[in-house]
């Protein structure tokens, strides 16, 4: 029997699954927990620590980026306004214009940050290898660590982690009216229903949309 082609994606039933935020408020809240720790940092490795933290969620939240691809970005591929790379996982390009704003904050964190273009955005641990010093961008399990610690500060109660910033790039793409299927390409997803359960796209959400609705006679 020949295999079919299609990339699989696990989905988790239980307890380990991580969510979106579906609420905008807590979304703000949180973005604005790690404004206030940048601006309260009381030492230089510390508001770098909080300027980068800051970063990971932001770029993480707009560019919908899978965990190894976020945390690999280098100054190069994002400084010009267009975000290009080759997905770690498929191989796939990612190419697209960025949002101003994005690109500006971006912009604003190389220039804080004295990044040079071949730099990490998110640096990590430095290396000596060979005698010669080399600064590796943070792991997947460090850029978990940061996440999942910055949810739990904001009262998050539900499994959250770097997969989540993907996610909820989706949920509220769909939830401000976006097409399903453009998500589809954005994700580089093969199936329509992956993507709405990727991105935790449920009954509740159908029935909020249902209720908003009505077609008839309305007051001018």
């Amino acid at each position: 029997m020949a295999k079919s082609n299609k990339r699989r994606i696990k989905y988790f039933a239980g307890q380990h699954e991580t969510l979106p935020i579906k609420d905008k408020r807590l979304l703000n809240a949180l973005l604005y927990h790690l404004l206030a720790k940048r601006e309260n940092a009381k030492s230089d490795i510390k508001r770098y620590q909080a300027d980068r933290n800051y970063m990971i969620f932001l770029l993480g939240f707009n560019t919908a980026f899978r965990a190894e691809d976020l945390l690999q970005l280098r100054v190069c591929d994002v400084i010009k306004g267009v975000v290009s790379i080759k997905e770690n996982k498929t191989g796939k390009p990612q190419n697209f214009k960025m949002n101003k704003k994005l690109d500006d904050e971006t912009k604003d964190y190389v220039s804080r940050n004295n990044l040079t273009p071949y730099d990490y955005l998110f640096s990590g641990q430095k290396k000596v290898v060979n005698g010669k010093a080399y600064i590796y961008p943070i792991n997947r399990q460090m850029g978990h660590k940061i996440v999942s610690s910055v949810a739990k500060e904001v009262g998050i109660n539900f499994v959250f982690g770097l997969h989540s910033l993907r996610k909820t790039f989706g949920y509220m793409y769909i939830l401000d009216g976006g097409k399903p299927e453009t998500l589809m390409k954005m994700y580089n997803h093969d199936d329509y229903n992956v993507t709405l359960r990727y991105v935790c796209w449920g009954k509740d959400d159908a029935e909020r949309d249902r209720a908003a609705i009505f077609l008839g006679v309305t007051s001018k």
